[in-house]
C-alpha cells in the first residue's frame, strides 16, 4: 500500500479528524514529477525530498507547445467530502502554484484547483474552502465549482506551475491538511 493510502486509511474511520499529507523522506516520498514533455513540451521539473518536505524545481518552457511542470501523487481514491477546508504550508518563488484535485484520469476531462500565490521564498500557510475549488477543462476555467459528489471520489492530488510564464521556479511543500 502507498504511504498516502496508509495515511488515508488511518483517518477513514473518523473523518472528523484532520487528514494530513506530511511530506519528507520518512513520511511521504511517493509524489513524482510530470512535465509537459508528456505532450511534446520542453519544460523541466524534478522532485526531491528533505527530511520534512517535498522540493520541486525546474524551468517552464513554451517551446513545442509546452508550459507546465508538476508534482503528483499516485492514483488512489480519496473521499474528501467530510472536510471543509484544505490548508497548505509551502513556499515558492518565480511561479504561483495550482493545487490540483483530479476526479478523472483523462487529462482533457475537468479537474479542480486552488491557486497558491508566489511567496517569494517565504514560508506561508494558506487555508482554502474545498467548496470553492474551481473547475478547469484543458487549462480553461469553466465557471463551475466542485460538487460534494466529486469530493467523494478524488483520485489524485498534485501541484502544478500556474503562472503561464517561462523561466526557472522552485517550490517546497511541508504539508497539505484537510479539516
Amino acid at each position: 500500500m502507498h504511504k498516502l493510502g496508509i495515511i488515508l486509511l488511518l483517518f477513514a474511520m473518523s473523518p472528523t479528524n484532520p487528514l494530513i499529507i506530511d511530506f519528507g523522506k520518512e513520511k511521504n516520498d511517493s509524489w513524482f514529477s510530470v512535465n509537459d514533455g508528456v505532450m511534446g513540451g520542453r519544460s523541466q521539473g524534478k522532485t526531491s525530498y528533505t527530511d520534512n518536505s517535498v522540493f520541486f524545481e525546474g524551468s517552464v518552457s513554451f517551446e513545442n507547445n509546452g508550459g507546465f511542470a508538476s508534482v503528483r501523487s499516485d492514483y488512489e481514491v480519496m473521499d474528501l467530502s467530510a472536510y471543509e477546508t484544505v490548508t497548505v504550508h509551502y513556499r515558492c518563488k518565480a511561479q504561483s502554484l495550482a493545487l490540483n484535485f483530479n476526479y478523472y484520469q483523462r487529462w482533457w476531462y475537468p479537474n479542480y484547483k486552488a491557486e497558491l500565490p508566489d511567496t517569494d521564498w517565504e514560508w506561508k500557510t494558506i487555508t482554502l474552502k474545498l467548496s470553492a475549488l474551481k473547475e478547469y477543462r484543458v487549462g480553461r476555467a469553466t465557471g463551475n465549482t466542485i460538487s460534494p459528489e466529486k469530493l467523494e471520489r478524488i483520485i489524485r492530488l498534485g501541484l502544478m506551475t500556474n503562472d503561464k510564464k517561462e523561466g526557472p521556479f522552485k517550490a517546497e511543500i511541508d504539508f497539505i491538511k484537510f479539516g
